[in-house]
Parts: structure tokens; C-alpha cells; sequence
């Protein structure tokens, strides 16, 4: 696949990903009534501090990639965290659903997803990153 088709269709996954993790994942764990997570099969821990900090980190990588959305050339960085950010879940979904039976179609969603972007990522991101233009420097 040429370079320039590959970049374009990488910008709409990464559009696809930043929409999804700000929207599906990030803000309804961050902010999300108990009502909205149990209704996705979330399950809600006692103490929900830890599934508010994983809403916030989410969004954070949400924000991160719409960076990279704007230039993936010059965010491969976020795209070769991304990776690792995708494979995890994904594997760790398969594991529990495989071990602890998960029944939640949310969950199962979220590891097909994750598996996606992963792919994704990996076939086409950048194959290097383009440098950083310093002030001043010849």
C-alpha cells in the first residue's frame, strides 16, 4: 500500500480510536451514573475510585490520540504506545473470558475493538518518525 494511502487510512482509525476511547470508554467511566456502567454489564466495584482513574486515563489517551490523528508522522510515539495500550486489553479480556467467564457483550466488544487497533496500528503506522524542527537550530 502506498505511503500517502496508508497515512489516510490510518487518520480515520485514529479518528475511529479517539472518538471511541473519549466516548465509550474514557467519559462514562470518569463521569458515568452507576445506572449507565450497569447497564453496559460494567461491573461496579465497591469503591469505584479505581474505575474513575481508568475513566481518566482513557480519556487521556483519547486526547493523545487525536494528537496523532492531527500528524501520525510526527506522533508515531503515541501509535507505538497505542500498540501496547490495544494488546493489553485485548489479551487480557480473552484471558478472563477464557478463565472467569466474562459475560458482559460490552467487555467482549471492548477486546474485539482493542484487537482491531491493534492490527491496525501495527500494519499501518508510520515506519519512522519525523523529526522535530528545534528553534534555532540549523
Amino acid at each position: 500500500m502506498a505511503v500517502e494511502r496508508r497515512l489516510t487510512w490510518l487518520r480515520r482509525v485514529l479518528l475511529v480510536k479517539f472518538l471511541v476511547t473519549i466516548l465509550v470508554w474514557g467519559l462514562p467511566a470518569l463521569l458515568g451514573p452507576p445506572s449507565l456502567l450497569a447497564l453496559l454489564g460494567v461491573p461496579i466495584p465497591e469503591d469505584p475510585v479505581y474505575l474513575r482513574l481508568f475513566g481518566g486515563a482513557a480519556t487521556a489517551w483519547g486526547v493523545a490520540y487525536y494528537y496523532a490523528y492531527k500528524n501520525p508522522v510526527r506522533n508515531v510515539a503515541i501509535l507505538k504506545a497505542g500498540l501496547v495500550d490495544n494488546a493489553l486489553p485485548t489479551l487480557l479480556i480473552l484471558f478472563l473470558g477464557l478463565t472467569a467467564r466474562i459475560s458482559s457483550v460490552f467487555m467482549w466488544l471492548s477486546a474485539v475493538l482493542t484487537g482491531l487497533f491493534f492490527i491496525s496500528f501495527l500494519l499501518l503506522m508510520p515506519r519512522e518518525e519525523q523529526p522535530v524542527a528545534r528553534p534555532g537550530a540549523t
